[in-house]
């Protein structure tokens, strides 16, 4: 799971969908007025794209369709009352229809727009096969939990995963194989840890787990947990696949990631040589650079 950083009052404002619908349609309103005073040789219509796009960014292409409708309606009867005039009243409707439907498409479009960034930077920050954080957004995210470990005085606590013959696997049952086995391995990632920690796949089959605000028997219960679904799942298989965990719970967190990631992964080297299939905690009393 991510931990998003949390919202400043400013940001939580202009991201309320209230606030947006009301600024939008005050916005469109006011620039009606400015259209029907300033007569029917000036033409403001462009000025309206302004709210449409704001909507549309915020909500949607529900708002991007409603700020097309709205802003259409007040340029018809905008204009209407000024005294534009067209040689027959089938040009109102035809113009109003061809503008609404440019404002839209316009509309849409940057609905589109904010659809796809949205995507690619979820992609950018996501491991394409398990879904899970890829390595750069672990460091991001786990910097986040460090930093409010601090500051609440609570340990946190990086296990480090490598899986036990997953080389196997790969080699006797193919690639396809092996991707089912990690997608198998990340929904037990997701269902032995809570939603305030953070997993992610670091490359390969390695994995890591940050457990927020959790002593080394919290973290103890959650690992062993986690140690048994992949042990228990893929028991079975010619080639049974487990997992060694390295842990290393700091009581106090700390500055940087690198120091938690290069110990548990040491810790999980230590489980491999001892046996594999195991979970190998360290405790570290002080936290530091």
């Amino acid at each position: 799971m991510t931990v998003p950083a949390p919202p400043t009052p400013l940001v939580r404002l202009i991201s309320n969908p209230l606030t947006v619908w009301s600024g939008s349609v005050v916005m469109i309103v006011g620039i009606g007025w400015i259209d029907f005073f300033s007569g029917t040789e000036l033409r403001l219509f462009p000025l309206y794209y302004a709210p449409i796009s704001l909507l549309a960014w915020n909500v949607g292409r529900t708002g991007a369709l409603a700020a097309a409708f709205i802003s259409a309606t007040a340029w018809f009867g905008c204009n209407y009352l000024a005294g534009m005039e067209f040689s027959s009243p089938g040009l109102w409707m035809a113009n109003t229809l061809v503008l609404g439907t440019s404002f839209a498409i316009v509309g849409l479009l940057i609905s589109t727009l904010k659809v796809a960034l949205t995507r690619e930077q979820e992609l950018s920050r996501t491991d394409p096969l398990t879904s899970l954080l890829n390595r750069r957004a672990f460091y991001e995210e786990g910097g986040r939990i460090l930093a409010l470990c601090r500051r609440k005085n609570r340990p946190v606590t990086l296990a480090y995963m490598d899986l036990d013959n997953f080389k196997t696997v790969n080699d006797t049952l193919g690639h396809d194989a092996g991707d089912g086995l990690l997608r198998i391995v990340s929904e037990a990632l997701r269902a032995s840890t809570r939603p305030s920690d953070i997993c992610a796949r670091l490359g390969g089959d390695e994995f890591a787990v940050l457990l927020a605000e959790a002593d080394p028997g919290d973290a103890t219960v959650v690992l062993e947990r986690l140690r048994r679904m992949v042990s228990d799942r893929f028991a079975s298989m010619a080639v049974p696949v487990t997992c060694s965990l390295g842990a290393i719970a700091f009581m106090v967190a700390p500055e940087h990631m690198d120091k938690m990631v290069s110990a548990a992964d040491s810790r999980m080297y230590a489980a491999k040589a001892a046996g594999k299939n195991r979970l190998h905690l360290e405790v570290e009393g002080a936290g530091g650079d």
